[in-house]
C-alpha cells in the first residue's frame, strides 16, 4: 500500500491526479435505482466499478497517522468487498480549501472525499466557488448505515444538511501537566487564566482562535474579545497552534494552556507524557465535517466511504487517534466527559446566526493576535 502524507510533492500529486481524471471520465454520482431493495446497494455497486478506475484520493485532515489511515481503509474495503489503491492527504482546511479551488480551475482531478472543515471554511472555500454537492445521506444510507442520521442531520445546521457530514468534534478542555498541577487544582475556566497567579505560566496560540471564538456564543462578542485581551495581557507563552500548546504542557514548559483538546491530550498520554485533562465549567465544541466535491472522479466510492467513516468508522477513528463525535454515546471520550461533569453545558453553533457570530469573533480575535505575533 502506498501512503502519501501532507508533504507529497506537488508535481507527483498532479501526475497521479491527472491519471485518475483520465480513468474516471464518465463517472457520475448516481441516483439509486428502484431495482435495488436497499438504495445504498446501487451506490455500493457503482463504487465497485469506480474502484477499478484508478487511485482513490482522499483529502480528509484527520486522522493524520499512516497507521490510522491504513486501519480505516483496510476496514472499509473489507466491509464492502472492495480492492483499490489509495492516497490519503491529511491537509488542514486552510491548505486543502485553496488547493482544491485551484485544482478545479486547472481541471486537475479533485479528491473524491475531503474533510476537516468548519461551517465557515466550507462556505467560504467550497460553496462560494461552486464546488459543493447535495446528497440525500439519510435517504440513501439509513438502512445500510443506520447511524447516518446523527452525522448527516442531527449534528449539522439545517443550511448544510444534505451536503456535510459531521466527522468528529474538537472538544476543548483544560489540559494540564500532572507533575505541576493536581487535577483538583486545574483551572475550570479560561477566565481563571487571566488571574495574576497564572501570569506567564500558560501557553496560548497566537494563530488559532478556538475556543475563544466559540466562547462568543456564550459570552457575546464583546465579552469574548475582552477575555482574549486579558489573556494576551497575562504574558502567555505563544505557540503556533493547539498541538504546540499541548506539546508545551507535555514537556513541562508550562503547566496549563488555552486551546487544548481531548484528542491531543490523549495522544500525548499514550506516549507517556505527564499530561491529563479535565472538562471546564462549559464545554466548547468545534465540529469538523467531511463532504464530496463537484466533479470528483469517483463520486460513488467517495460517498460510500464518507458515509461509512462517520458511522461504522467512528470506533476505529477513536481507537487510533482519539477522534470522537460527542453525540456518540458509545465513545469513551464522551463517556469520560459525562462522568466527570454529568450536567456540563456544551457551547457550539446551533443556528446560522450563531455560526455567523463565531466567524465574526474569529476575525476580530485574529486582529488582536496581530498585535502580539512574534512576541
Amino acid at each position: 500500500m502506498h501512503i502519501v502524507i501532507s508533504k507529497i510533492a506537488k508535481a507527483g500529486y498532479r501526475a497521479a491526479a491527472a491519471s485518475v481524471a483520465v480513468a474516471a471520465i464518465g463517472a457520475t454520482l448516481i441516483t439509486p435505482q428502484a431495482a435495488f431493495a436497499d438504495p445504498a446497494q446501487a451506490i455500493v455497486e457503482a463504487a465497485r466499478k469506480e474502484a477499478a478506475q484508478g487511485k482513490f484520493i482522499n483529502m480528509v485532515s484527520s486522522p493524520k497517522g499512516e497507521g490510522a489511515q491504513k486501519a480505516l481503509m483496510t476496514a472499509f474495503q473489507k466491509r464492502f468487498n472492495l480492492r483499490f489503491d489509495w492516497e490519503w492527504l491529511p491537509l488542514t482546511s486552510a491548505v486543502a480549501g485553496p488547493r482544491v479551488v485551484e485544482q478545479a480551475k486547472a481541471k486537475v482531478a479533485l479528491p473524491s472525499v475531503i474533510g476537516g472543515f468548519s461551517y465557515a471554511t466550507y462556505e467560504n472555500m467550497i460553496v462560494k466557488n461552486g464546488l459543493d454537492v447535495k446528497v440525500d445521506w439519510v435517504g440513501e444510507f439509513s438502512t445500510l448505515l443506520p447511524a447516518i442520521k446523527a452525522a448527516a442531520k442531527d449534528g449539522v445546521l439545517e443550511k448544510y444538511q444534505g451536503r456535510m457530514l459531521r466527522q468528529w468534534d474538537v472538544k476543548y478542555v483544560m489540559v494540564f501537566n500532572t507533575d505541576q498541577v493536581k487535577a483538583k487544582d486545574a483551572p475550570r475556566s479560561l477566565q481563571e487564566l487571566t488571574e495574576p497567579k497564572w501570569r506567564g505560566r500558560f501557553a496560548m496560540s497566537n494563530r488559532a482562535t478556538p475556543p475563544l471564538d466559540i466562547m462568543a456564543i456564550e459570552l457575546g462578542l464583546d465579552n469574548a474579545l475582552d477575555l482574549t485581551k486579558k489573556l494576551l495581557g497575562n504574558q502567555p507563552r505563544f505557540k503556533a497552534g493547539p498541538p504546540a500548546v499541548v506539546g508545551a504542557i507535555a514537556t513541562g514548559e508550562v503547566p496549563v494552556g488555552v486551546g487544548g483538546y481531548t484528542a491531543l491530550a490523549e495522544a500525548q498520554k499514550k506516549l507517556g507524557a505527564p499530561i491529563d485533562w479535565v472538562p471546564m465549567d462549559n464545554l466548547p465544541v468545534g465540529p469538523l465535517f467531511i463532504f464530496l466535491l463537484k466533479d470528483a472522479p469517483q463520486p460513488n466510492l467517495g460517498k460510500l466511504f464518507a458515509a461509512w467513516m462517520v458511522t461504522e468508522g467512528l470506533k476505529i477513528q477513536e481507537e487510533e487517534e482519539y477522534l470522537s463525535f460527542l453525540g456518540d454515546k458509545n465513545s469513551p471520550t464522551t463517556q469520560a466527559i459525562r462522568k466527570a461533569a454529568p450536567n456540563i453545558k456544551t457551547i457550539e453553533a446551533h443556528t446560522e446566526e450563531e455560526s455567523l457570530l463565531l466567524e465574526k469573533a474569529q476575525q476580530e480575535i485574529l486582529k488582536l493576535y496581530a498585535g502580539v505575533t512574534g512576541k
